[in-house]
């Protein structure tokens, strides 16, 4: 009787070929992370100036709510106290009367927040 001896495990070729793949898969992922950690300084920077910009719009808004619509005067670009802006930012509020359709009864408030990072808000409020 011919007894067969199998033989278990890789060649060479299979294991060089493994290597290769697995090598260029992990110089993709390396230049994915590399390319994402050079962008996180300006990610974070526009980050601190949106959230900055948010806090002072939801100051404006707050005092729509609590004050009514007179509140909040226009044209003006004075920029309140509360909307203080990190070191590094400034902050500039632009409140513009608006008219639609012949009603004079909106107002535009426009709040941008520019230094490492740049971000720009606006919203329209009614006196209604």
């Amino acid at each position: 009787m011919l007894l067969l001896k199998i033989q278990a495990g890789f060649t060479l070729i299979e294991i060089i070929i493994f290597l290769v793949v697995t090598s260029i898969m992990i110089s993709t992922l390396m230049l994915a992370f590399s390319t994402g950690l050079l962008k996180t300084p300006t990610l974070l920077n526009n980050f601190i100036a949106d959230q900055t910009a948010k806090k002072c719009m939801e100051w404006f808004l707050s005092q729509r709510n609590l004050n009514g619509y007179t509140a909040i005067t226009c044209p003006s670009t004075a920029v309140p106290s509360f909307c203080t802006a990190p070191a590094g930012y400034t902050l500039a509020v632009n409140i513009s009367c608006t008219t639609i359709n012949s009603d004079s009864n909106y107002q535009t408030i426009t709040v941008t927040a520019s230094g490492q990072g740049n971000t720009t808000l606006s919203t329209l409020i009614a006196n209604y």
